[in-house]
C-alpha cells in the first residue's frame, strides 16, 4: 500500500508577516494540502464551485470569505475566472501587534470556515488597500477592519453559540476590557466563575495554548504598549501589571520578549 502524505504549502514571503495578493487564476483547482503555519483568508467576489475542508464539502456562493487555518486540510474546485483576493497572515504578526482586539476578533471567528455576504464592497476596498500597503500600523488597522466586518456579518446571520468555547472567548474578552492586565490566572478564573484548571483546559482546546501562555502574550503586549506610548518608568509599568517589583517584571519581560524593558524602549525610540 502506498503511503500518501498530505502536502504542506507555503505561499508566504519570508520577509513579510502579512501578504495580500489577487487570486491566482492558475489555482482555480487545487489538490488537498495544509498550510505551513499561517492563517489564510480568501475573498471570493465572483466564481462558483466547491471548497473541501477537513472532509466537508462546501458549496461556494459568492460573495464570500473563506477562512483556512494552519491545521486544516483543504482544496477547492472553482470555475474560471475567479475574482478575489488572498490574505496570508502569520501568527507572529498577531503576537507582535499592540492591538489586542485583533487577537480577540480572530478568536471570535474560530469556528467559521465560510462567511457569506450580500454586499462585499467594503471588504473589497479593505483588501485592495492592503494589496499595496507596507506600513505596519496601517496594515493592522486594515486587518482589524476586515476581521470586525466578518464578525459583524457572522453575528447578523447567526449569533455565536453559548457553549464551553465561550469560556475561552470570555477570557479573551476580559483581558481586552480590563483596565489592568494582571499576571494571575487564578484571578481571571475567579472573574469567570470557574477554576484555573477549567480555564486552562478551555484555552488548550480552542487555542492550543495554556491559560498562562495566553495571559503571558497579553501581558507582554500591554507592557510593550506602556513602554512605547507612555513615559512611565519600568517600576511603574511593573506595578501596573501586578508584578511585585521591577526586577521580577524585567526578568519576565526578557524571558517572553527577548529584550529587557529598557532595551525594548531604546529600540522603539
Amino acid at each position: 500500500m502506498i503511503n500518501k502524505a498530505i502536502a504542506i504549502k507555503d505561499k508566504t514571503d519570508p520577509s513579510k508577516l502579512l501578504k495580500v495578493a489577487l487570486f491566482d487564476q492558475k489555482k482555480c483547482i487545487t489538490k488537498p494540502h495544509k498550510h505551513n503555519g499561517y492563517l489564510e483568508f480568501v475573498l471570493l467576489e465572483q466564481t462558483q464551485g466547491r471548497h473541501y475542508i477537513d472532509g466537508q464539502e462546501i458549496q461556494v456562493k459568492t460573495p464570500c470569505l473563506l477562512i483556512i487555518r494552519k491545521d486544516n486540510v483543504h482544496h477547492w474546485e472553482l470555475s474560471e475566472p475567479v475574482q478575489g483576493y488572498v490574505l496570508l497572515l502569520k501568527r507572529q504578526f498577531v503576537d507582535e501587534s499592540l492591538d489586542l482586539e485583533i487577537r480577540r476578533l480572530i478568536d471570535e471567528l474560530e469556528d467559521m470556515n465560510t462567511i457569506n455576504f450580500k454586499d462585499i464592497s467594503t471588504l473589497h476596498s479593505l483588501f485592495s488597500l492592503l494589496l499595496t500597503e507596507e506600513h505596519r500600523t496601517v496594515q493592522e488597522a486594515l486587518l482589524k477592519a476586515i476581521l470586525a466586518k466578518s464578525v459583524q456579518q457572522v453575528a447578523t446571520e447567526k449569533p455565536i453559540k453559548i457553549k464551553s468555547k465561550n469560556l475561552f472567548l470570555q477570557f479573551a474578552d476580559v483581558l481586552n476590557k480590563e483596565k489592568q492586565v494582571l499576571n494571575n490566572v487564578a484571578y481571571y478564573a475567579g472573574l469567570l466563575h470557574t477554576s484555573p484548571q477549567n480555564l486552562n483546559a478551555a484555552c488548550q482546546k480552542y487555542a492550543d495554548k495554556s491559560a498562562s501562555e495566553i495571559l503571558s502574550s497579553y501581558i507582554s503586549s500591554e507592557a510593550k504598549r506602556l513602554l512605547f506610548y507612555t513615559n512611565k518608568t519600568v517600576a511603574e509599568v511593573a506595578f501596573e501589571l501586578g508584578f511585585a517589583d521591577r526586577s521580577n517584571f524585567s526578568k519576565y519581560f526578557k524571558r517572553v520578549v527577548g529584550l529587557t524593558p529598557q532595551n525594548y524602549r531604546k529600540m522603539t525610540d
